[in-house]
């Protein structure tokens, strides 16, 4: 990791401090309203529209991988912002609370998070902004455990340097 002014969008998960790359983030807003997709995951709020377009909306508090123990996290404060990122060619969505810009500072290990609730395959470093640890999510990790389609993915066929098995 470098360090320096990368600045991150920290958030609230539940009672978790949490963070994401900036350049990532495309808009924050105010929670709009979501349409529930029948038979998704608890953790899928649903649907809402950004720019015409309709973007999955995931709510981490009911995503059980996500934390240590695995359980759910409904407490803390309720998710008022919706933080719309891109993600490569995908554009999802997260509930979050409390949302606010830190400049960057240099993280520490996942090992440092301590008393974190996330669990640690999520997170990428720890910053610390006054008391406050923040976990730093590590995008990858998240969106590919969502369901989310992996950045930059491509068919075999799609690649014009693989080799054609027919001949």
């Amino acid at each position: 990791m470098s360090g320096g002014a990368d600045p991150l969008l920290t958030f609230e998960v539940g009672e978790a401090h949490a963070a994401l790359p900036l350049s990532m983030v495309r808009e924050v807003v105010d929670c709009p309203p979501i349409v529930p997709v029948p038979g998704s995951h608890p953790h899928v709020a649903g649907v809402t529209l950004s720019g015409g377009v309709a973007v999955p909306v995931y709510d981490l508090r009911l995503f059980p991988a996500f934390w240590d123990p695995p359980t759910s996290a409904a407490g803390g404060g309720q998710p008022r912002h919706l933080i719309i990122v891109g993600y490569g060619e995908v554009v999802v969505a997260l509930l979050g609370a409390r949302t606010d810009l830190l400049e960057r500072v240099e993280p520490e290990t996942p090992e440092s998070a301590g008393e974190d609730p996330i669990r640690r395959e999520f997170v990428r470093g720890v910053v610390k902004s006054g008391a406050r640890s923040i976990a730093l999510l590590d995008p990858e990790r998240l969106f590919a455990s969502l369901g989310v389609p992996a950045d930059g993915f491509r068919s075999t066929r799609e690649d014009e340097r693989e080799e054609n098995p027919a001949g």
